[in-house]
C-alpha cells in the first residue's frame, strides 16, 4: 500500500480529493462550498434521504494543529447538528487520537470509521485506484515512484533531485496540454512543445518525463546543445526518453544552427518515429521556431505541425490561471496578512484576467519574495504592477536587490553568453572594470567575486560543477537574458563601455548586430554609426588578443560525470562570422581586414568541425589568385587532416575552388588510401547501434562519388540486422508497455464560484 502524506496537495486540492474518495466509498454525491465561509461545512451530501451528512477536510502535518482547529469547528458543528459528521485529515492518527476526536464531536461522529487519517485515506486509495490516477501529484510523489525517478539512468544532466521533483509537482497545474502532448506521443513517439517565453514549456516537458519514467521507461537523456548528444546515447534495446530543451538553441537568433544540425534533427525524428521504445520531447520558444522555419527548409515541414503542442495563454481558462496563481501563493509561504489584501474584494481576479498574465511573472515574484518590500495593504497593488509591466519583475530585482558588482556581472554575462566558466567570467569582469575605472571605481578581487556569484545564484544564475571541479555559469531562464538585452538597448554610453572592454570573440555577436533592417525576429541590439565605428575599431585593434570563452560539455561513458572543455579553436569561425554580419551592413575597412587576416593564416590548421566548415566558407569568399602559398601544399595539408566522412565531404568541396590541384591529388594513390582509411576509421569507431546511420553515409559516398563500398555496406548491414534480431527477441520477452490516458476533468462549477472557492480560504491556511 502507498504511504502518501498528502502535503503536496494544497488545502483546496485536499478537499477535492476527500470529496472524490468519499463519493466512491459512500456512493453519494457531495456538494462543495466556498472556502473560508463554510460555517463548519467543506462538503455536504446531496441525497434524497433526510440524512444530513457533513464532511470537513483538514490538511495539516501535526496533530496539535489539527486538534486546535477542530476545537474552533466544534461550535459550528453544534449549530448545524448534522446526522453524521465525517473528518478527513492528512495527519496520521493513532487510536487514542481518534477516540479524543470522537469524544469531542459526540454524538455527531457515529464511529471512528468516520475519522479518516492519513493511513485510512491511503487504504481507500488502494480500493479506488481511479481516484489515485487522477491525482497525479500523489502517485508521482509516492516513495516508490520518487525512488524510481531519482535512481533512473540519467545522462547529460545531474541526477533528478528529490526536492526539485517535489517542488515541480506542488506548483504544476495539469491542463489539457498534458493530455494533448501524451496523445501526440502515443501516435508519433515525439512531440514539439512550443509557446511564448515563461508559459511553462519546460515544466510541461519535465512532467511528461516524470510520468513516462514512472510508468514504463528506463533511461532519460537530456540533450543539451546538439542533436549529436541524442545520437551518442541512442540504444536500440533500451526504453529511452530524449528531452531537447530549447532545441533550436538559446543562441539560435544570434548564430543560427550548427552545420547540418537541421538535417540531423529531422533524421533523428524519423528514427524515433519508427522505434518501438523511444520518446523524443522537444521544447522551443514559438518565435524562434518560426524564424527557423524561414531559415531552414527542412524545418518548414507540415508533418512537424501535426506533432506540435502549442502552449497558448489564450487557451488557458480562468480556472487554470487561477490554480496556477493559487499554487504559487499557497506553497510560496506568502504571509497571511499579504494574502488577505489580495483576497479582499476578489482582487486576485485582476491578475487572473490581466492581458499580461504569465506563469513566469508569478513564479519570479514569489521565488524572489518581492512582498518583503511592500506593506500588507499594498500587496495586491505591488503584484499587479509587475503584470502591468512584466519587465519590471527583473528590473526591480536588478536595480534594487543586488550590488553594483553583481549588476556589472550580469551585463557582461549577457554579452558572453552561457555556459561560461567562472574563471573566464572573472577575466571579462576585470577587463570591464579596468577599461572603465573612472566610471566604475570597483575592485573585484577573488573574495568579492565569490560574494557576487553567491548573491546572484538561485535568482539570476545557476552554476554547474564538473568532475574536475570546474564551475560553469548559466542564466536561470531565458527571460533574464531577454531583460538584459532590453536593458542595454538604447543606452549608448553603456554599449560603448561594454564594447571597449571586450576580450572574448563571443562578446561581439551574442547580443549585437550590424543588421539595421526592421526584422521582427531580430532581437539583438542594432548599433548606430558611432557605436559601429567603435565596434569595428575594437575588432581590428585587438584582434590578436581575443580568446574564446565557448565551452562544451563532454559526458563520460557509462557514468553521470561530465567535464567542461574550452574550444580554443575559433579564428576561422570568428572571421566568417564577421563577414556574414557584413552582408547586412557593408564596411570596406573591416572586410579588407578580415580577408587579409585569412590570407595570412590560410594554411589549414583546424581541430574541430566548426573551424573546418568556417575555413571552407572563407575560401569561397576570397579570390584564389591572392593566395601567396602553394595551392598544392594547401590541398595536401587539408587532406592530411581528413579523418571522418564529414571531413571527407568537406575535402571534396575543394574541387570547385582548386580544380587543378584537387584533380592532381585525386589521381594520386594517396587519394584512394585516404578513402580507405576514413571508411576503416568510421567502421572501427562506430557502435553497432549506430550502424544504420553509417550505412546511409557510405551509400551516399558510393552514389555521389562512385566509390566501391559494396562489401563494407553488406557486412555492416548483416551485423546490424543480427543486432536488431537480438533486440526484437529481447523485447518479445518483455511485457508490452502501456500508455494510459490521463484524463483531466475540470471542475463542473461556474468559473466565478470555483475561483471564489479556491481563494476563499487561502489566508486561513
Amino acid at each position: 500500500m502507498n504511504d502518501y502524506n498528502f502535503l503536496n496537495l494544497s488545502s483546496f486540492e485536499f478537499e477535492n480529493f476527500t470529496r472524490d474518495i468519499l463519493q466512491e466509498k459512500l456512493d453519494v454525491f457531495f456538494e462543495s462550498f466556498t472556502s473560508g465561509q463554510d460555517g463548519g461545512i467543506d462538503l455536504r451530501a446531496a441525497s434524497n434521504t433526510d440524512d444530513n451528512i457533513i464532511v470537513q477536510a483538514k490538511r495539516y502535518s501535526k496533530y496539535s494543529d489539527l486538534i486546535s482547529t477542530l476545537k474552533t469547528e466544534l461550535i459550528n458543528v453544534k449549530k448545524i447538528k448534522p446526522d453524521r459528521y465525517i473528518i478527513a485529515t492528512s495527519v496520521g492518527l493513532t487510536p487514542p487520537n481518534k477516540n479524543e476526536i470522537m469524544k469531542m464531536f459526540h454524538p455527531y461522529i457515529i464511529s471512528t470509521e468516520d475519522i479518516l487519517g492519513k493511513t485510512d485515506l491511503n487504504n481507500l486509495l488502494a480500493l479506488y485506484p481511479k481516484v489515485e490516477e487522477r491525482y497525479y501529484k500523489l502517485w508521482l510523489s509516492s516513495t516508490n515512484i520518487l525512488q524510481k525517478l531519482i535512481h533512473s539512468t540519467v545522462y547529460n544532466q545531474s541526477k533528478f533531485e528529490l526536492e526539485e521533483i517535489k517542488e515541480t509537482l506542488k506548483i504544476y497545474v495539469q491542463n489539457n496540454s498534458f493530455k494533448e502532448a501524451l496523445d501526440i506521443l502515443q501516435l508519433n513517439n515525439y512531440v514539439i512543445i512550443s509557446g511564448l517565453p515563461g508559459i511553462g514549456k519546460t515544466t510541461l516537458s519535465r512532467m511528461l518525463v516524470y510520468r513516462l519514467l514512472a510508468k514504463e521507461y528506463d533511461e532519460f537523456i537530456y540533450v543539451s546543445d546538439s542533436i549529436n548528444d541524442a545520437y551518442s546515447y541512442y540504444e536500440d534495446g533500451k526504453k529511452q526518453i530524449f528531452f531537447f530543451d530549447d532545441f533550436l538553441g538559446r543562441n539560435f537568433l544570434e548564430t543560427g544552427l550548427s552545420m547540418n544540425e537541421d538535417s540531423k534533427l529531422i533524421k533523428f525524428i524519423a528514427k524515433i518515429k519508427q522505434a518501438k521504445n523511444k520518446i523524443f520531447i522537444l521544447a522551443t520558444r514559438e518565435y524562434i521556431l518560426n524564424q527557423a522555419k524561414n531559415s531552414f527548409e527542412s524545418l518548414n515541414n507540415p508533418a512537424l505541425e501535426l506533432v506540435k503542442c502549442t502552449l497558448d495563454l489564450s487557451t488557458y481558462t480562468k480556472i487554470i490561471k487561477a490554480e496556477i496563481l493559487y499554487n504559487h501563493l499557497f506553497f510560496g509561504k506568502v504571509p497571511k496578512s499579504h494574502l488577505k489584501n489580495l483576497i479582499k474584494n476578489k482582487r486576485y481576479l485582476k491578475l487572473i484576467e490581466h492581458k499580461s498574465y504569465n506563469p513566469r511573472i508569478i513564479e519570479t515574484f514569489v521565488q524572489n519574495q518581492f512582498w518583503e518590500n511592500c506593506e500588507p495593504e499594498d500587496f495586491s497593488k505591488t503584484i499587479l504592477s509587475f503584470f502591468d509591466n512584466p519587465t519590471s519583475v527583473w528590473l526591480h530585482a536588478f536595480e534594487n536587490t543586488i550590488s553594483k558588482g553583481s549588476q556589472i556581472t550580469l551585463l557582461i554575462l549577457s554579452t558572453i553568453g552561457t555556459p561560461v566558466l567562472l574563471e573566464d567570467l572573472k577575466i571579462a569582469i576585470n577587463s570591464f572594470v579596468t577599461s572603465n575605472i573612472k566610471k566604475y571605481p570597483l575592485t573585484i578581487d577573488s573574495i568579492e567575486f565569490k560574494k557576487i556569484i553567491k548573491e546572484l545564484e538561485s535568482t539570476f544564475i545557476s552554476t554547474k560543477m564538473d568532475y574536475y571541479k570546474k564551475i560553469a555559469v548559466e542564466f536561470q531562464n531565458p527571460s533574464i537574458q531577454d531583460f538584459l538585452i532590453n536593458y542595454i538597448r538604447g543606452n549608448g554610453e553603456l554599449v560603448s563601455d561594454l564594447i571597449n572592454s571586450f576580450c572574448y570573440v563571443s562578446q561581439f555577436f551574442r547580443i549585437f548586430t550590424f543588421d539595421t533592417s526592421d526584422n521582427e525576429f531580430n532581437r539583438r541590439i542594432q548599433l548606430d554609426k558611432k557605436l559601429l565605428e567603435e565596434y569595428i575599431n575594437k575588432i581590428i585593434s585587438d584582434f590578436h588578443l581575443f580568446k574564446s570563452s565557448y565551452i562544451y560539455r563532454a559526458n563520460f561513458q557509462n557514468s553521470n560525470n561530465f567535464a567542461w572543455f574550452r574550444n580554443e579553436d575559433f579564428k576561422y569561425s570568428f572571421l566568417i562570422q564577421i563577414l556574414e554580419e557584413l552582408e547586412k551592413s557593408s564596411n570596406k575597412k573591416l572586410y579588407d581586414f578580415v580577408i587579409g587576416e585569412f590570407l595570412q593564416t590560410i594554411q589549414p590548421q583546424f581541430k574541430g568541425y566548426s573551424e573546418r566548415k568556417a575555413y571552407i566558407k572563407l575560401l569561397n569568399k576570397i579570390n584564389v589568385e591572392d593566395i601567396n602559398i602553394s595551392k598544392v601544399d594547401l590541398v595536401n595539408s587539408f587532406a592530411s587532416q581528413v579523418k571522418t566522412i564529414d571531413s571527407l565531404k568537406d575535402f571534396f568541396k575543394l574541387k570547385k575552388i582548386f580544380s587543378i590541384e584537387y584533380e592532381d591529388f585525386e589521381a594520386n594513390a594517396k587519394f584512394e588510401k585516404m578513402i580507405i582509411d576514413v571508411v576503416k576509421y568510421e567502421i572501427t569507431t562506430t557502435e553497432v547501434n549506430q550502424y544504420e546511420n553509417l550505412i546511409d553515409e557510405l551509400k551516399e559516398l558510393k552514389d555521389d562519388f562512385g566509390f566501391n563500398l559494396d562489401n563494407d555496406i553488406d557486412q555492416l548491414s548483416e551485423k546490424h540486422a543480427e543486432f536488431l534480431d537480438e533486440i526484437d527477441e529481447q523485447m518479445e520477452k518483455e511485457d508490452d508497455f502501456s500508455r494510459e490516458d490521463v484524463e483531466y476533468e475540470e471542475e463542473m462549477f461556474k468559473e466565478e464560484e470555483y475561483i471564489a472557492n479556491l481563494f476563499g480560504g487561502l489566508a486561513d491556511e
